[in-house]
């Protein structure tokens, strides 16, 4: 199987908090520019975003993480063996 369900579940996560995180950066840059119409919303918006894909792609590194770690280990038990 190329890719199992964990690999494209972190894949979707790595994605979307990318793009979470762009999408933020925009909404802050067009605050600060003040070429929004609406600057609360675009601040509240943009931090919650930035916010949520930080999480995101934390929790996708953190899984990625982890699983390479188990395989090292399991690498070492059946070297040892």
């Amino acid at each position: 199987m190329l890719f199992d369900s964990d690999k494209r579940f972190s894949i979707v996560w790595t994605l979307a908090g990318g793009y979470l995180l762009y999408l933020g950066d925009d909404l802050l840059t067009l605050w600060y520019r003040g070429e929004t119409d609406y600057p609360l919303i675009a601040i509240l918006t943009g931090i919650l975003f930035v916010g949520t894909g930080g999480v995101l792609l934390f929790m996708a590194w953190k899984k990625w993480h982890n699983q390479k770690e188990q395989e090292e280990q399991k690498e070492q038990k059946e070297n040892e063996n």
